[in-house]
């Protein structure tokens, strides 16, 4: 299962290259306030390169994060991917003593602060939703956040998702479970 590339009417979302590194180093400082080196953001971007091949060669899902840009200009805005996510659904529908995790499809995305607020993670969320219920089959597919996040709640809801609260406040990131099902799985 490879993924080469999706076009949107604004965006193209491609995989990195090794010609990436400035902007995924930028990236992960001002999305994720990472502090890290440029060795360290340069190791994380080999190991997302290395495993678009290593992930195709065994027929799995292309399980990685790809590079958002506009696409008149080429402008890097940010990336959105396909990630593994574990969800424990029973607590998430009111049962909090059922904590055992399903593991699912994910979605992530992330917009540099300076193009936000224009619907592109959106855009590219709606963009690999597509791509996974049409090319893939995906049964369902969720997304994950912190409860104050806003904007990826609307990204969310504006994708169709159901929202879910988590009452476990960690981990930070799965405290808002998005969840949309494939319209063809009846």
């Amino acid at each position: 299962m490879k993924f080469d590339q999706l076009d949107t009417l604004r965006l193209r979302i491609r995989p990195f290259n090794e010609e990436d590194l400035e902007r995924c180093w930028r990236f992960r400082r001002e999305v994720f306030a990472l502090d890290e080196s440029s060795e360290a953001a340069h190791r994380w971007l080999r190991w997302t390169i290395d495993s678009y091949r290593e992930l195709a060669n065994l027929g799995q899902p292309p399980y990685a994060d790809y590079a958002v840009e506009l696409r008149g200009s080429g402008e890097f805005i940010g990336s959105a991917g396909i990630v593994p996510t574990l969800v424990p659904w029973g607590a998430l529908k009111g049962d909090r003593s059922d904590l055992l995790l399903s593991p699912e499809i994910g979605l992530f995305w992330g917009i540099l602060p300076a193009f936000r607020r224009h619907g592109y993670a959106t855009e590219a969320g709606g963009a690999l939703l597509d791509y996974l219920f049409q090319d893939l089959k995906a049964r369902q597919v969720v997304a994950t956040t912190e409860r104050d996040n806003i904007a990826s709640r609307r990204a969310m809801e504006k994708l169709g998702m159901k929202l879910f609260h988590n009452p476990n406040t960690e981990p930070r990131w799965r405290q808002i479970v998005g969840l949309i099902v494939n319209p063809r799985a009846g």
